[in-house]
């Protein structure tokens, strides 16, 4: 399924394509990259903290019944982590059960990854999301849908789908 992502204040678009086939969860992210990008070049695939500080793709995935939620992280140079939510920003650990199973770089500003993750509900929010960083430091926020100031942990920007439509 497609998701166009908006940038917040901005009519910039940019795409993220998630495909599900049982607990396969399958990520594209499409960017057109500029000069003043921060493009992170490919060194190696391992977990890291913080990666939401600069260039970053990110997903939120939840039941529209269940508070917790799932937040994966992605950065052009391999870095990934996961983590688990109890609730709305509360309750953040590494989420150990989620594995990077592949992860690509298609040309500068388009990434494949793919991630074995546990169960999930059907119907379930996505909240794509990516954070560009650009070399002046400034950070820029896409998002399915934005409130008065970035949050991609508010499910009320999320999409809610149901897995057969993916």
């Amino acid at each position: 399924m497609r998701f166009p992502l908006i940038e917040f204040n901005s009519n910039a678009v940019v795409i993220a394509d998630i495909d599900i086939n049982e607990n396969n969860l399958r990520l594209r992210y499409s960017i057109a990259v500029t000069r003043g990008l921060v493009w992170p070049e490919f060194t190696a695939l391992e977990r890291k903290d913080e990666l939401w500080k600069s260039t970053c793709l990110e997903l939120f995935l939840s039941s529209p019944d269940d508070p917790s939620y799932l937040e994966i992280n992605l950065s052009p140079s391999g870095a990934w982590n996961s983590y688990s939510f109890s609730r709305y920003r509360q309750g953040m650990k590494t989420e150990p059960d989620t594995e990077l199973v592949e992860f690509q770089v298609d040309s500068p500003g388009v990434i494949t990854a793919s991630f074995f993750i546990g169960r999930l509900s059907d119907p379930v929010l996505f909240g794509p999301a990516i954070i560009l960083a650009d070399k002046d430091g400034s950070l820029r926020y896409f998002s399915t849908k934005h409130g008065e100031a970035p949050d991609f942990h508010d499910r009320e920007h999320h999409v809610l789908v149901a897995t057969d439509d993916l």
